[in-house]
């Protein structure tokens, strides 16, 4: 009987995680809702050619021939970099003194 307790129990809570995911999902994500999703799948679980006929309609979409170089002029950022190599010296010299005063015998030489 506790087993079927906690079986329902843990059916009620996944149900009321996919109507609270479908609640709080925005309206202007592409994407389907998560209970629409489950909704479209649970349908589509007796009819398995739709999903075959969705594979073959990506597997028909054309690829983007672009090579690795073109890409990258393509997309780069002449912005600040993410790491500044003097806070990088000054982060690892900080580790390096954390890390010798922690061990006894090894100071600075």
């Amino acid at each position: 009987m506790a087993v079927l307790v906690a079986i329902l129990l843990a059916v009620l809570v996944a149900a009321a995680v996919l109507v609270a995911a479908s609640v709080f999902s925005s309206a202007k994500d592409k994407w389907e809702s998560p209970l629409a999703t489950f909704r479209s799948g649970w349908a589509g679980r007796k009819n398995p050619d739709a999903d075959q006929r969705a594979a073959a309609a990506w597997a028909a979409v054309e690829p983007i021939d672009l090579s690795l170089a073109q890409f990258l002029r393509e997309t780069v950022d002449e912005g600040e970099a993410y790491l500044q190599v003097d806070d990088l010296a000054a982060t690892l010299q900080r580790a390096k003194d954390k890390a010798t005063g922690v061990l006894p015998g090894h100071r600075d030489r």
